[in-house]
């Protein structure tokens, strides 16, 4: 029998400017559904405003799923990081979300 409860869990690790650690968790389908939708810009030379706003709320509903159980919202977000972290934030998201899927339990 595969037992779901005995699945590991692999955590993106993310040290915050004001230095707390979040261990992030791995995004249930629909929310990565979500982020990757958000995330998706053709051109990040030109980014228009509704294009910032979606890469705000996509990285605030990558974070916020942690084990720190600590919000992260879009205010935080906007805040909190410029248009290359932002990016580059998710770049390493995705890359980690790929790697945990190509990989065996």
């Amino acid at each position: 029998m595969y037992d779901m409860t005995k699945l590991r869990v692999r955590y993106f690790e993310i040290k915050l400017k004001n230095g707390k650690i979040l261990n992030i968790e791995p995004p249930k389908l629909k929310v990565l559904k979500k982020i990757s939708a958000l995330s998706k810009v053709n051109d990040t030379e030109n980014l228009d405003e509704e294009d910032i706003n979606n890469l705000i709320e996509a990285v605030a509903l990558a974070l916020s799923k942690n084990k720190q159980k600590f919000n992260i919202s879009t205010e935080y977000v906007e805040n909190n990081c410029d248009i290359n972290e932002i990016l580059d934030l998710l770049t390493n998201y995705f890359n980690w979300v790929n790697e945990i899927q190509d990989s065996k339990n």
